[in-house]
This record gives C-alpha cells, sequence and structure tokens, in this order.
C-alpha cells in the first residue's frame, strides 16, 4: 500500500499547476533535490494563504517527515484544506488517510466520499478504489455492479489493477458474473503493450 501510495504521490507531486507562484516552484525544486527542510520553509506561507498545490505537498511533508517532523494530524490538517479546495492530490491521500486511520480516526465512508469524488471527475485510481468499495462493501453498500462499473471505467483508462480484477472476475465468475473466457481474454489484452 505505502509504495503505491508514494508512486502515485510522485506522480502528483510533479504535475504542473497554473501559474504556480515562485516560492512554489522553488520548493518544488527543493523538494526534489532532498531539502525538504527549506522546501517546508517555502511552502508554509502559500498553504498558510489557502494555495492548495502547497497545502498539499506540506501535508505530504508532514505525513512522511521529511524536512518537518513526522505528524500524521498535520499532515492531515494540510489535506484536508487542500482536498476542500478540489486538489486531486489533496483529496486522494486524506481518503487514504481515512481508511488507514493515520493523523485521523479510521472512517471507511469518508474515505469512499472522498474517493467518489474523484472517481466522478475521472481519476482512474480513485474509480478503482470505488469499485473495490462497492464490491467488499467498504465504506458504502455492497454492490457488484456498482463495482463492475466503477472498475470497468478504470479499465477503460488503461488501469492495470482495475483491468486485473475485471479479468478475476470473470474467469472466476466474481462480482456476480457467470465465468467467461471470451471477457477474461478482452479485458487481458488490454493490459499488453500496444504497437507504436
Amino acid at each position: 500500500m505505502i509504495r503505491r501510495l508514494a508512486a502515485i504521490l510522485l506522480v502528483l507531486t510533479l504535475a504542473s499547476c497554473d501559474a504556480p507562484p515562485r516560492s512554489y516552484t522553488d520548493a518544488l525544486r527543493m523538494m526534489s533535490n532532498g531539502e525538504y527542510r527549506i522546501a517546508a520553509d517555502n511552502l508554509r506561507p502559500l498553504a498558510e494563504n489557502g494555495y492548495a498545490p502547497a497545502q498539499f505537498r506540506l501535508g505530504l511533508l508532514y505525513l512522511y517527515g521529511k524536512g518537518v517532523r513526522h505528524e500524521p494530524r498535520q499532515a492531515a490538517h494540510w489535506l484536508l484544506k487542500a482536498a476542500q479546495q478540489d486538489d486531486v492530490g489533496g483529496q486522494y491521500v486524506l481518503a487514504q488517510l481515512y481508511r488507514h486511520g493515520l493523523g485521523v480516526s479510521q472512517n471507511d465512508t469518508l474515505a469512499f466520499r472522498w474517493l467518489q469524488k474523484l472517481a466522478e471527475r475521472g481519476y482512474a485510481p480513485a474509480q478503482y478504489e470505488v469499485g473495490l468499495c462497492y464490491a467488499q462493501g467498504r465504506g458504502v453498500a455492497q454492490n457488484n455492479a456498482l463495482a463492475l462499473e466503477w472498475l470497468r471505467k478504470a479499465a477503460d483508462r488503461e488501469h492495470a489493477q482495475a483491468i486485473a480484477q475485471l479479468v478475476a472476475a470473470y474467469r472466476q465468475g466474481s462480482l456476480g458474473l457467470h465465468p467467461d473466457a471470451e471477457m477474461a481474454l478482452f479485458w487481458q489484452r488490454k493490459t499488453r503493450p500496444k504497437p507504436f
């Protein structure tokens, strides 16, 4: 879980924003150079002034204890502020904090709500996790039809884990499906590299 989250966070951290303040771009550069304390010092005033990307990244620094003390509650504070401004990273990581009870009380319902917001915006990792929530009845009532719907949406966006879930469901006849080797093969082919 931590490795997968770290990989997603790396992508989100490197994503660009509209005309970021110079101190923000300086902070990103410092983070990439491992100068986390200086990065945190640059991010803090921006975060306090409501700049969501800075709130997200400052939250990550507190979550991982990079340049600041490891303080999951402080991480949750900044991630919530970013999430409330529709920051994708803030919403996704906050959902993970609720799911695992890091810096907040463990709450599958709140985790699902934040994931659902992102899924509706087309964010494939959240679509996959919403599908799993429906499949497992975690934070929401179990519903195979909705689980399949969200897994298919994520798979259509080439989310490898969603595709693997669909392949398994069609092979095993789970999630209310009858075993269907043809459909399992259809989804399995989606994971293969496409020719140039």
